[in-house]
């Protein structure tokens, strides 16, 4: 009888106990989450011309994402019906940005702020790898401060930042299983995950899967040096570890195949996503000075972006001398190294190519949590505290003490990384602009002022600069703008809606198109500083 009284209580007491547990680590987890999304609110706010702190994001790549978005729920196709380069999952990302507002950047907002929140809790499980969690929760903010600060990033909404989420968890996963779970055999789970991931990057921009293609080819690697295995299971083994990344893939890539299938668009996906950016976009150069251009726009890119460019280069150096398993230090330099050799190898030098290489600064901050903990662990304070709670029965004040001292040192550690922010971001002298100081709403004012109903419009000479934007306006050419990529279409195309006057608008910028004065009459005209040299911009309308 007291076996079962006594009995009952210890499992009542048990449960209790659990559930306690089990309480508090979803509290700890929500309050991860949330400190994770108060840094990427912080961070964004400040980083990115999408932001409610600035006029108007006038990138003239995001304007063209987010014409290119929103027509598809319009009825329009990409590449079949209008003309750009990037992948479909960053038009949908755009598009559904735009159901959000439909003439600002304030929907793209949000997606930026939540994919930099996936980034800075993937930073965060990577320094806990490696440090205990009240250090990682405070490198991550200012680590994300860095990364999105850097000259990389631009002016907000690229293709690449919308791939960091994807790279950092791959990240995350890959270092993990070396870390923590090899030799044993990979899950198929993580497996799946990567797969995901890696279709992902495959349908936002394919250029940059060298991190993917890495990142498999370690855990081919991982399977051919599984002990105590015949070299058939290890070949076997390797098989079917392919197979479940590339269903991974393939589950990222179905849906698009189907949108372009039920379209009648599958030729022209491949060969405007495909066959035009491999063939005809990058440079044709010989292999050897490909190499010698791919190193020459590293260490330029790196010596542009300091912060990060230092933290991944002495990162990575720490990481390799630090005590850590070979196959764990051969991994980090597969996935950088593969990640760069991919993007840079066509020798297009633009920015925010780079971007994706900082995803390794966090070796930098693995480095200096490492010895931050070790400074704490050997700290007078550290010992008094520890000998305070061994001669206090009641260890609660000096729970609470370092409780406290941790929540401060998250609040500062935000703080910090707002400061970083503003004072590094190439963008934050933009915030000076008013919507009154910017030529795109001058001209948006005249078209919508000018009484003509769904107005259409052309850009001439530039890429999207913003008008379809702030006008709400829907593309009618395939070539709405004017593209980098030499094919004759583009001008052949632009020329035939001018002499024909199929448009209400034409938007110039650096030049007077051919036959304008057939049809169109000047109407506007401002000159403007943009990415460091003047341009002017000119609006004629179609003569009635």
């Amino acid at each position: 009888m007291w076996y079962i009284i006594h009995g009952n209580h210890f499992e009542y007491y048990r449960m209790k106990g659990l559930f306690i547990h089990s309480m508090m680590s979803s509290s700890k987890k929500a309050g991860t989450y949330f400190y994770c999304a108060l840094t990427a609110f912080i961070v964004m706010l400040i980083c990115t011309r999408s932001s409610p702190l600035y006029a108007f994001n006038n990138w003239d790549d995001s304007n063209s994402y987010f014409t290119v978005g929103k027509s598809i729920f319009k009825g329009l196709v990409p590449y079949r019906d209008l003309f750009d380069q990037k992948g479909m999952m960053l038009y949908a990302m755009y598009g559904i940005a735009s159901l959000l507002s439909y003439k600002t950047f304030a929907g793209v907002f949000v997606i930026e702020t939540i994919a930099a929140a996936a980034v800075g809790l993937a930073i965060y499980r990577i320094y806990s790898l490696y440090v205990r969690p009240e250090i990682s929760i405070v490198l991550m903010p200012i680590t994300c401060a860095c990364i999105y600060s850097t000259r990389s990033f631009w002016w907000g909404g690229s293709a690449e930042e919308m791939m960091m989420p994807l790279f950092m968890w791959g990240l995350y996963l890959s270092m993990r299983y070396f870390k923590e779970e090899y030799p044993r055999e990979i899950s198929y789970k993580t497996l799946l995950i990567g797969g995901i991931l890696a279709g992902c990057v495959l349908n936002i921009k394919f250029n940059s899967l060298g991190f993917f293609f890495a990142w498999m080819v370690m855990i081919l690697i991982a399977d051919l040096t599984a002990k105590n295995l015949l070299i058939s299971q290890r070949l076997k083994m390797c098989v079917i570890h392919g197979c479940v990344f590339l269903i991974g893939m393939l589950m990222a890539t179905i849906p698009w195949i189907i949108y372009f299938a039920l379209n009648g668009a599958l030729y022209d996906w491949f060969h405007v996503y495909i066959y035009l950016n491999i063939f005809v976009y990058s440079e044709k150069l010989p292999l050897m000075q490909r190499i010698y251009n791919m190193c020459k726009i590293i260490y330029n890119h790196m010596f542009s972006n300091p912060y990060c460019g230092f933290m991944a280069l002495i990162g990575g150096i720490s990481f390799m001398v630090m005590k850590s398993r070979w196959i764990e230090k051969l991994n980090v330099i597969m996935l950088a190294g593969f990640t760069a050799l991919i993007i840079f190898i066509g020798g297009v030098e633009l920015q925010y190519y780079s971007l994706p290489l900082w995803t390794f600064a966090v070796l930098g901050g693995i480095a200096i949590g490492r010895i931050v903990e070790y400074l704490i662990d050997n700290s007078i304070y550290k010992k008094r505290a520890c000998k305070e709670s061994t001669d206090d029965e009641n260890t609660t004040p000096v729970s609470i003490r370092w409780h406290v001292i941790r929540i401060t040192a998250g609040i500062c550690a935000v703080v910090i990384a707002g400061i970083i922010s503003y004072t590094t971001s190439m963008n934050s002298f933009f915030m000076k602009y008013q919507r009154d100081d910017i030529w795109v709403y001058h001209f948006t004012d005249i078209i919508e002022n000018s009484g003509i109903e769904n107005p259409t419009l052309i850009n001439m000479g530039c890429f999207d600069a913003g008008l379809y934007t702030t006008c709400g306006i829907v593309p009618t050419c395939r070539f709405f703008q004017t593209q980098t990529i030499k094919i004759s279409d583009v001008g052949e195309v632009q020329d035939d809606f001018i002499v024909n006057g199929k448009t209400d608008f034409v938007l110039a910028r650096d030049y007077t198109p051919d036959y304008i004065d057939v049809h169109y009459e000047l109407i506007a005209h401002e000159s403007w500083e943009q990415s460091g040299y003047d341009c002017d911009f000119y609006l004629y309308q179609l003569a009635r």
